[in-house]
């Protein structure tokens, strides 16, 4: 699935467990052991666990979306969040995650049913 923000591409792509783990642990120096999904920033991906439930998936791209949001409005490099810049983040944001997660969730279902995705 492919959205837009801030006049910038990114698509979200469901992929394998390991694949996302894999990726994880040759990014990072920390050791992970489970991945519920991943960010690619300079490639506009957004990278979901497909062997998750439904429910799990949508909350995972909510979360994935939180960073896409923070990164691709410059907010990234705010040292010190406090409790006034996060309720802004979250009352700016709200919209567009809720948009976006369900428009996922609607392909997830028709997928799930066996119906034709656009």
């Amino acid at each position: 699935m492919k959205f837009i923000i801030n006049n910038d591409n990114w698509e979200v792509i469901m992929k394998d467990h390991q694949t996302i783990l894999d990726e994880l642990n040759s990014d990072s120096e920390d050791k992970y052991y489970y991945a519920f999904g991943l960010i690619k920033y300079p490639i506009h991906e957004i990278w979901i666990n497909k062997d998750m439930c439904i429910d799990q998936q949508i909350k995972t791209l909510k979360h994935e979306l939180t960073h896409c949001y923070i990164w691709n409005f410059g907010l990234y490099n705010v040292p010190n969040f406090n409790e006034e810049m996060v309720c802004d983040l979250i009352s700016s944001c709200n919209d567009f995650i809720h948009e976006v997660s369900n428009n996922f969730k609607n392909i997830l279902q028709k997928e799930q049913n066996n119906e034709k995705v656009d």
